[in-house]
């Protein structure tokens, strides 16, 4: 049973007349059957019959699956996040990793994905892959380059995966322009039967060859344009999340696909999903138990107050912000990823993994990945 603010006042409010009336330090609460419910002191001096519904009323709290129950309004975020974390990568190498897609597979293996450095001349980014199995990560694989004299030629970064139709799906921002020094970007994508490849990438009509975008960005090409895809299936939809920015401002869309083996084809554009102020990329899930889309990203990107920030969405086309929290993470935090399983959920129970990139200086940025609990509490009770 789930108890109301107001209730509770109430029933609070009618043990202090008692109290104040009897003029007595402690009260013990027995129910019709005279069975002690709350004892306040070892020895009472007198004892009052209340109703056994309302013994049940104030005593009683709300389990997990009610407080779940209520409407989102009426709910508080908690996370929890540890300190340490596990270094997947050092900026003492001089390099970095950022930006990974996590996916959490049923067998409690993990693969990973990562933006990492290219040729350093004519191909900026490659996309990187990494295993957890049996308590330790594999050894790092590249397992997506940009293909050379074609729409992608200049760089593979920024992964989001999604598996479904026995192949994962592997979006990744790139451009042709190299004169523009990483703007003039579009939104492309490659699948796999396996996470470490080999990849095909979409060319327009099908699989294979070279490729083209998904989304195309065609404003000003001296916008950052268009990438840094989030894949959530809901209700056999693929729900694709992208970063849109032209010369003027930013935000984070959404467009939908149907999951079909040229998906692609069925894009459908359905406008802004979130704001994009001075946080970073948003990385979507959707929680079963809440039926509730929930999106995570480092608010004050590259700033010594970065820190997590999360949105909540009921039907994930529009979010609104959650919280903030800035305990367990580095300051100069950027794109973060969140374990989520293959079609893009979670659950309260899983054990959840953020994943970031940290450092002051620019292309030498160490990535971590840390556990999060994240739980909800009743409206006023926690904050995030």
């Amino acid at each position: 049973m789930r108890v109301k603010r107001g209730q509770l006042l109430t029933y609070v409010l009618i043990i202090e007349i008692f109290m104040i009336s009897f003029n007595v330090a402690s009260i013990m609460i027995k129910n019709q059957d005279g069975k002690a419910d709350s004892t306040m002191s070892a020895e009472p001096l007198f004892s009052i019959d209340v109703p056994a519904t309302l013994v049940k009323d104030v005593i009683s709290f709300p389990t997990l699956s009610e407080m779940i129950e209520a409407t989102h309004s009426d709910l508080t975020y908690v996370a929890k996040i540890e300190e340490e974390g596990t270094l997947m990568y050092s900026s003492r190498s001089g390099a970095y990793r950022y930006g990974p897609s996590i996916i959490s597979n049923p067998d409690g293996t993990i693969d990973a994905w990562f933006s990492a450095p290219g040729n350093n001349s004519t191909e900026w980014d490659y996309i990187s892959y990494r295993h957890y199995e049996d308590g330790k990560w594999g050894a790092e694989k590249i397992v997506l380059k940009p293909t050379r004299n074609s729409a992608d030629r200049c760089s593979c970064c920024d992964p989001g995966v999604i598996y479904f139709n026995d192949y994962y799906y592997l979006a990744y921002t790139s451009t042709w322009d190299a004169k523009r020094k990483g703007m003039n970007n579009s939104a492309f994508v490659a699948r796999s039967h396996n996470p470490e490849g080999p990849y095909e990438k979409w060319n327009g009509d099908g699989w294979g060859g070279n490729p083209k975008p998904i989304i195309e960005y065609e404003d000003d090409p001296n916008g950052w344009g268009i990438g840094e895809v989030s894949f959530v299936i809901k209700d056999n939809e693929l729900y694709i999340y992208y970063t849109y920015f032209d010369t003027t401002g930013g935000s984070t869309r959404l467009a939908k696909a149907r999951l079909s083996e040229n998906w692609p084809n069925t894009i459908k554009e359905e406008g802004i999903a979130c704001p994009r102020r001075h946080n970073d990329s948003i990385d979507v899930v959707y929680c079963d138990e809440l039926n509730n889309f929930l999106a995570f990203a480092i608010d004050y990107r590259m700033d010594s107050a970065s820190r997590l920030i999360v949105y909540e969405s009921a039907d994930g086309a529009e979010f609104s912000k959650v919280g903030t929290r800035k305990d367990g993470i580095e300051d100069y935090a950027h794109n973060l990823g969140i374990s989520k399983d293959p079609q893009g959920h979670i659950s309260l129970t899983d054990d959840l993994i953020i994943g970031y990139a940290y450092g002051r200086s620019w292309g030498r940025w160490s990535a971590v990945f840390k556990n999060m609990e994240l739980d909800v509490r009743p409206d006023s009770s926690f904050h995030f």
